[in-house]
């Protein structure tokens, strides 16, 4: 006989999705009261920039974990990582150079 379909089912459960979505919910209330403690100088902008990076990180990780799936696939992942941290700074070092006399080439070509 066939198995059930959800007997072949890897990942997080329901009950996992809605624990995130409630964090991601808290995560977001938690920037806006961190605006709001800056419009009302209860914190400073630092203490309010320090707080909603912080949240912002950490909803970035959720998402990425549990709805990317990367929990499942972290192995896969490193094909992936690994040649894009090697060739971005490559990138940057090698438009370097143009980027650096980017004022140059544009001052040389104005009109006086």
């Amino acid at each position: 006989m066939a198995e059930a379909p959800d007997a072949e089912r890897h990942g997080p459960s329901l009950r996992a999705y809605f624990y995130v979505y409630g964090a991601l919910a808290v995560f977001t209330a938690v920037s806006f009261l961190a605006n709001i403690g800056v419009r009302h100088h209860v914190i400073n902008n630092f203490t309010s920039f320090t707080i909603i990076l912080a949240v912002a990180v950490c909803k970035a990780l959720l998402v990425a974990v549990f709805f990317m799936h990367l929990l499942l696939d972290w192995k896969r992942v490193y094909i992936l990582i690994i040649p894009a941290l090697v060739l971005g700074p490559m990138l940057v070092i090698v438009l370097l150079p143009d980027i650096v006399m980017a004022w140059h080439y544009a001052t040389a070509t104005m009109v006086p």
